[in-house]
C-alpha cells in the first residue's frame, strides 16, 4: 500500500487498538451471612440457633439468588463438619434452576432456600466447642459477550478523515456473572483495496472476580466463539484440545443435578485466576462502505462459592463421649 494514496493519517494498517473492559460483578466472602455481587450468590447461611447442649437439634438454613443475567441451575453441598457426628446422611441438596431479574416486568432474580436437620454430638460436661458448618453452592452459568466491531473500507475511510469525522464502535454488552472478560480488537476494521488479504486479530482476557472457583481440574471453562459476519479465523479458534472435561471430578463431586458443560471447546484459568484466548480473523466479505458486525463470545462453566457459620456446643454428658 502506497502512502502517497492516503492522506496523512491513514498509514496505519488494518486497526487501531482499543481495550474495551467488560466488567461483571463479583462476591465477597467472608463473616456474616450475606454476600453481594453477581451470579448465583449466597444471601443467607445460618443456624436456628447459635448455642445449642449436646444432642440438642439444630436447623441450618440456606438462601441462595441469581443476581446475574442469565439463567443457572444451582446445589448445595453440606461440608466443613462430619456429616455422621451430627445425625446428617444427605449433605447435597438440589436448588434445581434459578432465572435471573426481569426489567421489563419489575421481578428480581430467582431465589432458592435449602435446610439441614442437625443433632448435636455428644461432649462430656463442662465441655465446650465450636463447630463451623460451610455450605459449598455449586451452579452451573455462562458469561455472553456482544463486541461490534466497524469494518470500513479505505474509500471510506478517506472520505470520513476528509471531512473530520471520527470513527467509534458502539460499546460491548456482557452479561452479570462471576467472571470479567476483556475484548481487545480495533476500533474498526479497514478492508484493503485487496480485502483478501485483510486480518486483524482479538484478544480475550478472562478473569475469575466472583470470589469462588471454576469447579473441575484446572478451572476448565467452554468457550464458544462467533466471528463477525464476513470474517473467519485463522486456524481454530480457540486452539483445539487444550483441555478435556474432568469427568472424574465431575461424576464424584459435583452434587447429583449437576452435569458439566456441553462446549466442545474448553480453556482452563491458570490457577483459578485467569486466561487469555487470542484469535486471528480474516475478512472474507468486506463491506460496501462501512457496516458494524458482532463478534459474539460464550463460556460455559460450573462456579461455587463457599459461606460458613458457627454453632457452640456445651457439653451435658456425665460419662464422657457416647
Amino acid at each position: 500500500m502506497s502512502k502517497s494514496k492516503n492522506p496523512k493519517g491513514l498509514e496505519w494498517l488494518l486497526i487501531l487498538p482499543i481495550a474495551i473492559l467488560l466488567v461483571s460483578g463479583c462476591l465477597n466472602l467472608g463473616g456474616g451471612s450475606s454476600i453481594s455481587g453477581n451470579g448465583i450468590v449466597i444471601t443467607t447461611f445460618e443456624p436456628s440457633l447459635r448455642s445449642i447442649e449436646s444432642n440438642d437439634d439444630v436447623l441450618v438454613h440456606l438462601e441462595v439468588q441469581n443476581q446475574g443475567d442469565v439463567i443457572g441451575t444451582a446445589a448445595a453441598k453440606l461440608i466443613g463438619i462430619y456429616p455422621q457426628d451430627w445425625g446428617v446422611f444427605q449433605t447435597d441438596q438440589l436448588l434445581d434452576e434459578l432465572r435471573p431479574a426481569d426489567v421489563e416486568r419489575g421481578t428480581e432474580g430467582q431465589k432458592a432456600t435449602a435446610d439441614w436437620r442437625l443433632t448435636a454430638p455428644p461432649l462430656k460436661r463442662g465441655e465446650r466447642r465450636t463447630y463451623e458448618p460451610m455450605v459449598r453452592v455449586f451452579y452451573s452459568y455462562e458469561t455472553k459477550v456482544t463486541k461490534p466491531i466497524t469494518f470500513v473500507t479505505s474509500d471510506e475511510l478517506r472520505r470520513i478523515v476528509q471531512n473530520g469525522q471520527s470513527l467509534n464502535s458502539d460499546p460491548a454488552i456482557v452479561s452479570a456473572g462471576p467472571l470479567t472478560v476483556t475484548v481487545r480488537t480495533g476500533e474498526f476494521v479497514r478492508t484493503k483495496d485487496n480485502w483478501q488479504q485483510s486480518y486483524f486479530p482479538v484478544q480475550i482476557d478472562i478473569t475469575n472476580t466472583g470470589g469462588g472457583l471454576i469447579a473441575g481440574e484446572n478451572y476448565p471453562i467452554g468457550i464458544d466463539i462467533e466471528p463477525p459476519a464476513g470474517t473467519m479465523f485463522k486456524g481454530d479458534c480457540p486452539p483445539r484440545s487444550q483441555t478435556e472435561w474432568g469427568g472424574s471430578f465431575y461424576d464424584m463431586n459435583l452434587p447429583v443435578g449437576l452435569s458439566r458443560p456441553i462446549s466442545p471447546y474448553t480453556i482452563v484459568m491458570w490457577n483459578g485466576r485467569d486466561a487469555t484466548v487470542t484469535c486471528e480473523l480474516k475478512v472474507i466479505t468486506p463491506p460496501d462502505y462501512r457496516q458494524d458486525r458482532d463478534l459474539t463470545i460464550t463460556l460455559e462453566y460450573i462456579y461455587y462459592t463457599d459461606q460458613s457459620t458457627t454453632i457452640d456446643v456445651v457439653g451435658t454428658e456425665e460419662w464422657g463421649y457416647y
